[in-house]
C-alpha cells in the first residue's frame, strides 16, 4: 500500500502529480506532497484523492525538488495530521510500509521523520535502525538531499533523470530507463548504484476501451483477452493466493482435477505458512507484491507464478512465471485479472477457451469464445440496470453456486461487498442449509449461479428458499432456461457458450456488472472504494 513519486527536475510539482494520480491505487485515503522553491519550501496534505488543484503554486514551473505520496493508513486515523510528509525540524519524510520496531501507540511514520532529525540525515543509521518491510523517500531541506531507502521486501525504481516511484508505470513518459532500489539506499539520482540502469520503463498506454470508470472499462476489456501462455500443471499442486486470485485458483481447481485427475489444495496465503505444502507451487497475485503471498513462499523453494506486473517482487522471486498481459488494471476491484487467471488454469487443464462455432483452435489461439457472450451482456447492460435498481436496496445477500460456481458466487459477493458496500456472503447452494438459512427472509436475496449440469437439489434449494418468503436472482444461461425462469424471482439468462468453464466466466461478468451498476446508484466511485488499496503490500 501507499504509493510514493518524486523529481528533481523542472517542472517536477505536475510531474509529482501525474505520478501520484498513476499510483492512485496504492492507497487514497490521503495524498501530499513537499516542494522547494529557493529557501521555501511548501507542504500540502490533504484527504481523499488526489486533486490536481492542489498542485498549482506561484511560478510552480521552476519548482524543481518534489516529493509525494498516496495514503493506505495502516498505522495511525485517517487525518490531516497522520497524512504524508510527515516532518521533523527541516526533514521531510514519505513512507510505505510498516516498521515494527517503531514505539507503541506512536505514529511510525512521525517517528521515521524524527528519528531522520536525531540522526541528523545519517542514512546508513536510520537504514540499520529500522526494522520490517518499508520503502521510504525524505527531503534534507538544509542540503536539499532526497535520499530514497528500500528495506525487506519493499522496493524502489530511480531513473538518472532524478525520478523515484513506488511503481515503475508511473515512470512512464519521464525517462527510458530505471534501476531497482532493493535492500538499499540512494540519492535520486542513482549516484551510489552499480551499473548502468538496466531495467526499461514502459510506454505510456492508453486503455483499449473508455468508459465512465476504470472499472467498466475493463470489465468490458474482458471480451478481447488472449492467452498464449499457461501452467505446466501434471501432478497434485498446491496454489497459494488471496482475494480474487484465490477465487481464481478455486475456479481452475475444478478444471485441472476433472480433466488432469491430480489434487489441487487452494490455500489463503496468510495461512500457508501453517500448513504443509507439497512439491508443486503455484501463486497468482496480479500485483507480484501481495506481502501474504511473499511471506507464504519465502524460503519453499522454487514455485510458479501467474503475475501481471512484472516488475516486482514475486516476478524476481519465482522460478517461472506466468504473465497475464492483460494490461493494467487500474480500479481497485479486479475483473481482467481475475478472468485471466481462470482462463491460464483452464488452458492448464487441456480446456481452450479460444473456439468459435464448429471450429476448433489450437490452445495458443487469440480467437476467443468468450469474446461474443461478454459483448452479448454487455449490449444488455439496460436489463441488467433494471436489476440492480430492483435490488440495490437490500444490505444483505446470499451467493450460491456448485461445482466452479462455487468461487464464481464467491467472487459475486466479494465485488458486492468491495464496490457496493453491502454485505454478501458466497457458498455452495446447498450449504445455505446448514446455517446460513437462519438468515433468510424477504429482506435477503439469494442470488443463484447455475450452469447445465447442475444437480436436482439446486432447485430443492431455490424452494426451500421461497417457502421461507426469499427473494430469489438467477443468472443462468438459456440451455436451461427452461428449467429456472419460473422458479426465480428475476432471471438473467446469458447465452450458451457450449463449454462449461467459459460458460461460467460469461455469467460472472453479470456479477460485475451488477455490483459496478449498484455502486454508481449508490453514489459510490467503483473505481475506488473505501478503506481499500489494489496493491496489498503490508
Amino acid at each position: 500500500m501507499c504509493g510514493i513519486f518524486g523529481s528533481i527536475n523542472k517542472n517536477a510539482l505536475q510531474d509529482t502529480y501525474v505520478g501520484l494520480k498513476r499510483l492512485e491505487y496504492r492507497g487514497y485515503d490521503s495524498f501530499g506532497y513537499v516542494a522547494l522553491q529557493g529557501d521555501e519550501e511548501y507542504v500540502c496534505r490533504q484527504l481523499g484523492v488526489v486533486d490536481k488543484t492542489a498542485f498549482h503554486l506561484p511560478d510552480d514551473p521552476n519548482i524543481d525538488t518534489v516529493i509525494g505520496h498516496v495514503r493506505w493508513a495502516t498505522n495511525g486515523e485517517v487525518t490531516v495530521e497522520n497524512a504524508h510528509p510527515q516532518a521533523s525540524y527541516g526533514f521531510y519524510v514519505v513512507h510505505n510500509g510498516v516498521i515494527e520496531n517503531a514505539p507503541q501507540n506512536t505514529f511510525d511514520t512521525k517517528w521515521l521523520a524524527n528519528l531522520l532529525e536525531l540522526y541528523e540525515g545519517d542514512v546508513a543509521r536510520v537504514f540499520n535502525k529500522i526494522e520490517g518491510d518499508n520503502a521510504f523517500v525524505f527531503l534534507n531541506k538544509k542540503t536539499r538531499e532526497i535520499w530514497c531507502v528500500a528495506k525487506g521486501s519493499k522496493r524502489l525504481f530511480i531513473t538518472p533523470k532524478g525520478y523515484v516511484s513506488s511503481d515503475l508505470e508511473a515512470l512512464a513518459g519521464f525517462d527510458k530507463k530505471a534501476w531497482v532500489l532493493e535492500n538499499n539506499y540512494s540519492t535520486i539520482s542513482g549516484e551510489l548504484l552499480m551499473g548502468p540502469p538496466n531495467i526499461d520503463i514502459p510506454a505510456v498506454r492508453e486503455p483499449t476501451v473508455k468508459s465512465a470508470h476504470k472499472m467498466l472499462s475493463e470489465i468490458k476489456e474482458q471480451a478481447t483477452l488472449e492467452s498464449y501462455r499457461w501452467p505446466e500443471i501434471e501432478h497434485d499442486i498446491d496454489i497459494i493466493a488471496t482475494g480474487s486470485s484465490l477465487h481464481a485458483a478455486m475456479f481452475g481447481s475444478y478444471a485441472l482435477e476433472k480433466n488432469k485427475s491430480i489434487q489441487v489444495r487452494c490455500l489463503h496465503a496468510s495461512q500457508a505458512w501453517y500448513r504443509s505444502l507439497g512439491v508443486d507451487l503455484l501463486a497468482i497475485s496480479q500485483s507480484g507484491e501481495t506481502k501474504d503471498v511473499i511471506n507464504a513462499l519465502k524460503g519453499r523453494g522454487k514455485f510458479t507464478c501467474i503475475i501481471n506486473n512484472t516488475y516486482s517482487t514475486l516476478y524476481d522471486m519465482s522460478s517461472s512465471t506466468i504473465r497475464m498481459d492483460v494490461g493494467p488494471e487500474e480500479a481497485v476491484a479486479a475483473t481482467k485479472t481475475f478472468t485471466m487467471s481462470c482462463i491460464k488454469l483452464c488452458q492448464s487443464a487441456g480446456i481452450s477457451m479460444y473456439h468459435h462455432g464448429n471450429l476448433q483452435y489450437p490452445l495458443d489461439s487469440s480467437v476467443s469464445i468468450l469474446q461474443p457472450h461478454i459483448e452479448d451482456v454487455l449490449d444488455r447492460t439496460d436489463e441488467i440496470i433494471e436489476i440492480a435498481d430492483r435490488i440495490m436496496g437490500y444490505e444483505h445477500f446470499l451467493f450460491l453456486g456448485d461445482r466452479q460456481n462455487y468461487p464464481i458466487a464467491l467472487e459475486g459477493a466479494l465485488k458486492f461487498k468491495e464496490v457496493a458496500y453491502v454485505h454478501a456472503e458466497g457458498m455452495p447452494s446447498s450449504e445455505m442449509k446448514h446455517g446460513p438459512i437462519a438468515l433468510v427472509d424477504h429482506r435477503v436475496p439469494s442470488l443463484f449461479i447455475i450452469t447445465e449440469g447442475f444437480s436436482p437439489e439446486t432447485l430443492s434449494n431455490i424452494q426451500e428458499i421461497k417457502s421461507r418468503r426469499g427473494f430469489v436472482v438467477a443468472i443462468i444461461h438459456d440451455a436451461i432456461k427452461k428449467d429456472l425462469e419460473n422458479l426465480a424471482n428475476i432471471t438473467f439468462s446469458c447465452k450458451d457458450t457450449g463449454e462449461q468453464f467459459s460458460q461460467s466466466l460469461v455469467l460472472n461478468v453479470v456479477l460485475q456488472l451488477l455490483s459496478y451498476y449498484i455502486a454508481v446508484k449508490r453514489g459510490i466511485n467503483p473505481d475506488r472504494p473505501r478503506n481499500l488499496a489494489k496493491c496489498v503490500t503490508v
